[in-house]
């Protein structure tokens, strides 16, 4: 039932069915508290979203607890309210990045903090325990509440140390989802000249070609209303991608970089170190070893990374995919955070994106997917160690191999960063080579 993410699927069918979304509710009332539980509900722009919204009210109701209804806000908005307003726990309605057709429910503790898979297995075997049902007829007032304001001043403190803050032009591409309204309200509240794209949902144009994930309308429209910096969330909010005056992408990478590099420079990086997943380029780790910070690596997923954070202590960590965690601000990634972030740094260091990213070099990455019939161990086949290994001598202190299995497909991934991309292809085609023989 619980993907990587919570629960998606498609409205209307398992597990998005009107009886297993009200069992999900309930199942959630009873696992965060006793009987008059309160929790917070958002959702971002599917129209399918306050359909969802009322089921889940109707199994909070029928735990004797209370469903109250935020309306459109971006998931880190929720993560934030659940904590300072008070809330036992939250649900927030959304698919993220994903197309119109799909939709999705995530659970948030009261510390506004994704569930345990521990906690995730507790609700679902409630759900799937038939012996108690829901009645069809039970029908809850959803109390609605407006706590817009109350998120807004909070991101809008990433900038309270900033003297002077520049009439920036900026372009922001909402993606049709959860950031339309708040995003533009907060940049231009704090002063800059915001165009907008993508801030007109209908229901169903949500990510369409559009966001994070489709950033190429926006490069050119920086660079057509002679934008300073350009911004795509995705359709929850929960993150970003900029781009430069240049017209070109700044990813998550990039943004790890200039915002660890400025934290560091006035001692307000704990630990000298960050945290990133194993798909972020060796370039990032090498760049930030010249300045004295650490880059500690976690499997991919927010959640990881937020791991990874609280049991080393760190302030700062982030995906390549725009995904930043400031657990200073917020537990949980936010779109807005994060460009506020970088905002705020070149609103202090007076240097525009392309200068605060110059010090990180991007070295080549070779991905290969190769089709496996069987996923042995690969500690238990020396033959394809043998040649991984030869590979990283190559590649030495300035390359990086990872080998690892698909978890979704039959597939074994070979990724290859080094500094020339004709000897990275080589070896990676080795590898690869190697693989077919054995698994294939």
């Amino acid at each position: 039932m619980f993907g990587t993410d919570g629960v998606r699927g498609t409205p209307g069918q398992s597990p998005l069915d009107a009886r297993t979304i009200a069992r999900l509710g309930a199942a959630t009332a009873r696992v965060m508290g006793p009987r008059g539980v309160k929790l917070l509900a958002v959702r971002d722009t599917r129209e399918s979203g306050p359909w969802i919204e009322q089921q889940l009210a109707r199994g909070v109701a029928y735990e004797g607890g209370q469903l109250v209804s935020a309306g459109i806000l971006p998931t880190p908005a929720c993560a934030f309210l659940v904590a300072s307003e008070g809330f036992d726990g939250a649900l927030v309605i959304s698919a993220s990045h994903n197309a119109f057709p799909d939709n999705g429910i995530k659970v948030l503790n009261a510390d506004g903090e994704k569930v345990s898979p521990r906690l995730e297995a507790e609700l679902q075997s409630r759900v799937a325990d038939n012996s108690w049902e829901i009645s069809e007829t039970l029908a809850p007032v959803v109390e609605k509440r407006n706590f817009s304001d109350n998120y807004c001043a909070h991101v809008s403190r990433v900038l309270e140390d900033c003297d002077f803050v520049p009439p920036l032009r900026l372009a922001v591409d909402c993606a049709n989802g959860a950031m339309w309204e708040v995003a533009p309200k907060v940049l231009r509240q704090l002063g800059f000249n915001v165009v907008t794209m993508n801030a007109n949902p209908d229901g169903r144009n949500i990510n369409a070609n559009c966001g994070s994930t489709h950033s190429e309308d926006l490069q050119e429209f920086v660079k057509d209303r002679h934008c300073q910096l350009g911004i795509a969330f995705d359709g929850d909010g929960d993150r970003a991608i900029l781009v430069d005056h240049q017209g070109l992408v700044v990813d998550g990478d990039a943004m790890l970089f200039i915002c660890a590099r400025f934290l560091q420079s006035r001692a307000k990086l704990p630990q000298s170190a960050v945290v990133a997943t194993v798909m972020s380029n060796i370039g990032l780790e090498l760049a930030l070893r010249v300045e004295g910070v650490a880059l500690h690596r976690c499997q991919v997923g927010d959640r990881q990374v937020r791991d990874a954070m609280v049991e080393r202590d760190i302030v700062l960590g982030g995906e390549q995919s725009g995904h930043l965690i400031f657990s200073d601000f917020l537990p949980t990634g936010d779109g807005l955070l994060t460009a506020l972030s970088i905002i705020n740094v070149v609103c202090q260091t007076g240097q525009n994106l392309v200068d605060l990213r110059s010090g990180l070099e991007v070295y080549p990455q070779v991905l290969v997917n190769v089709p496996v019939r069987i996923k042995p161990d690969l500690s238990s086949e020396p033959n394809l160690a043998d040649v991984v290994q030869s590979a990283e001598r190559v590649l030495g202190s300035n390359g990086r191999v990872l080998v690892r299995y698909s978890g979704t497909e039959p597939l074994l991934r070979v990724m290859i960063e080094g500094k020339d991309l004709e000897t990275v292809q080589q070896l990676a085609e080795s590898i690869a080579t190697r693989a077919r023989q054995l698994l294939g």
